[in-house]
């Protein structure tokens, strides 16, 4: 069974207009009453998580989070209209990831219609966007998933006539350095007590750590590691020299880095760099994944050739929810979904409604191909 195009841009748009950047409760509790209006049974909890399944046996999981980021200023369209002009649809969240919950209603309705024996699990989780692993949807809700073999989550990896389809993402993690030294008057102090002028030489020793590299098999590429100074801050007046200067780095790991491993590298560069004008501390860390299956990517790519699009086979270099279902769930998952990640908390954000209907289709294909 194909699709209901028309019907599918009409619950973006109802999942659009549905601000969900502050808390996902309202747009969770439409989505909930679109499922139990099709007769599914849906398991809630209070931050608006959602379970919702069909069939018996061993499970197929499909994953989009409901929250988005904020709307920000500068909007030609409404972000919570659901604008459609020159075929895209535009509003907060139209990307990422409200286009992979619409597709993944869509796709309940049609097996429900065809009394598909296959069991197939809908989650719609929040929290995602930047919350800790605590507060983590997917990660709340793993304890209630069981027997689940493989799944996708519908992030937006679409574009174009191209749908990409990622079998991994690297880590993800933060690390606050505190370079120390002597709070005092801006007139009297030396310049060696100023912590600000001491980060140079932070950051040059930083620079000079070599880069890892790791082979990813089921694509036969390599892939690198990254870190990146995110943010400084000093201010404690203009005519003071601080008695600290913080320097927050974003660590972007392979998965196959142990836990402390980077924690060791950047103490070593603060020794060397800071000697022991510093306090270092890790203030979150997801380690990145790899699902190593060839018989599913192939799976996914004829799917995707199916609807008439290129795959586009890849690893994810940002870190989504996909490595909590891998790491800490068991559960071999493949992000592929529709949106365009580009646009993800862009101003003016929109999803290009021939790859939301395509995608959607591709992913409905995934499903059926799969052999539990």
């Amino acid at each position: 069974m194909k699709i209901n195009k028309d019907r599918l841009v009409k619950t973006l748009q109802s999942l659009v207009r549905i601000p969900s950047f502050e808390d996902s409760i309202a747009v969770s509790r439409w989505v909930r009453n679109e499922l139990e209006g099709l007769g599914y049974k849906v398991d809630s909890d209070n931050d608006g998580n959602l379970i919702a399944e069909i069939g018996k046996g061993p499970g197929f999981i499909l994953n989009a989070h409901l929250d988005t980021v904020g709307p920000g200023d500068g909007w030609k369209h409404d972000p919570f209209a659901g604008v459609i002009e020159n075929g895209r649809l535009y509003g907060r969240g139209s990307s990422d990831c409200k286009a992979g919950v619409a597709a993944m209603l869509e796709i309940a309705r049609i097996l429900l219609e065809e009394k598909s024996k296959k069991r197939v699990v809908f989650t719609f989780t929040a929290f995602e966007e930047g919350y800790p692993l605590g507060q983590n949807g997917v990660y709340n809700i793993l304890p209630k998933l069981h027997d689940i073999e493989k799944g996708l989550m519908l992030e937006p990896t679409t574009r174009g006539n191209t749908i990409g389809i990622a079998v991994g993402c690297r880590g993800s993690a933060h690390y606050r350095v505190d370079i120390l030294g002597k709070r005092g008057h801006s007139a009297y102090f030396p310049v060696s007590d100023n912590p600000v002028y001491k980060f140079p030489r932070f950051l040059q020793e930083l620079m000079k750590v070599p880069k890892k590299r790791m082979k990813v098999k089921v694509l036969d590429e390599h892939v690198e590691d990254k870190v990146t100074v995110t943010e400084i801050c000093a201010q404690e007046g203009p005519n003071v020299v601080p008695g600290k200067c913080a320097v927050m780095t974003d660590r972007r790991s392979l998965p196959d880095e142990k836990a402390d491993e980077f924690f060791k590298t950047l103490q070593a560069v603060c020794k060397k760099s800071l000697g022991k004008d510093f306090r270092l501390q890790q203030e979150s860390g997801l380690q990145g994944y790899v699902f190593e299956d060839g018989k599913f990517l192939e799976m996914c790519k004829k799917a995707v050739g199916s609807v008439g699009c290129r795959p586009n086979p890849r690893f994810e270099l940002a870190r989504t929810d996909a490595c909590i279902l891998y790491n800490f769930g068991g559960i071999g998952t493949f992000m592929l979904g529709p949106g365009d990640i580009s646009q993800a908390h862009q101003i003016d954000e929109y999803c290009e409604l021939p790859g939301l209907s395509k995608t959607t289709q591709a992913v409905l294909a995934v499903i059926k191909s799969w052999d539990k």
